[in-house]
């Protein structure tokens, strides 16, 4: 080893990498090559849309070529960058079109009575611990240009498997009474009570449509134990 090395970083084979300009002109002319190339394609590009099938030139007058100042700007300014965001754009598009739809996991059905197409659609789960209570909501529409008055709920009382009951009387609807009008849809409430007795299950009941028996939707509460 020569004794007169003063340490110098300079000295070590690879101590360009450190070097600041160094790395500086090194980028400058990797993104200057790169522009270069780029701006051949565009040349190409436009050479393809100015040609006709039979390699004829087309009607339309080519426009001047680009100066170099033009096509690229080592600040980052380039024409050719709105025609890469356009493909990567349109790459972006066709991959997501192909790719399968799956639906949603935590997509859920709101529960909803139609009364224009009498029928009703999804169900009302509750979760609730014993001694406290759980609210879910459900819709009523009326697409229809006739006013249905006031619409009453009814719901029925709520078993488990094991025959443990949870009366009707614990649950509320909000509100009792609800006016439906023509081309209208409106939220109720329902509001189900368990007591600090209330054994721990799954309980299923039914909410009905007073007058209209063939509406009516599944109620599932689900009773977790005191303190839960």
């Amino acid at each position: 080893m020569d004794s007169t090395n003063n340490g110098d970083m300079h000295d070590v084979p690879w101590a360009s990498i450190f070097d600041p300009a160094a790395n500086v002109r090194a980028l400058t002319a990797v993104q200057t090559e790169g522009f270069r190339a780029a701006s051949e394609l565009v040349d190409r590009f436009v050479q393809m849309v100015a040609t006709r099938p039979d390699g004829s030139a087309a009607g339309a007058r080519p426009s001047a070529p680009l100066s170099n100042e033009q096509r690229a700007d080592l600040l980052g300014a380039t024409d050719v960058e709105p025609l890469i965001r356009s493909w990567w754009a349109m790459a972006g598009q066709f991959l997501m079109g192909g790719a399968p739809q799956t639906p949603s996991a935590t997509a859920t059905i709101s529960p909803t009575v139609d009364f224009t197409g009498s029928a009703a659609t999804g169900r009302l789960e509750l979760e609730t611990s014993a001694g406290d209570s759980a609210t879910a909501e459900m819709w009523l529409h009326n697409a229809a240009d006739h006013d249905l008055g006031r619409i009453r709920l009814r719901c029925s009382e709520l078993m488990a498997d094991d025959g443990s009951v949870i009366e009707a009387a614990a649950c509320r609807i909000d509100p009792k009474a609800v006016p439906v009008p023509g081309r209208s849809s409106r939220g109720v409430g329902i509001t189900i009570k368990a007591t600090k007795k209330t054994k721990p299950g799954l309980y299923r009941g039914t909410v009905l449509v007073e007058g209209r028996p063939e509406l009516w939707l599944p109620v599932a509460l689900a009773v977790r134990p005191a303190g839960a």
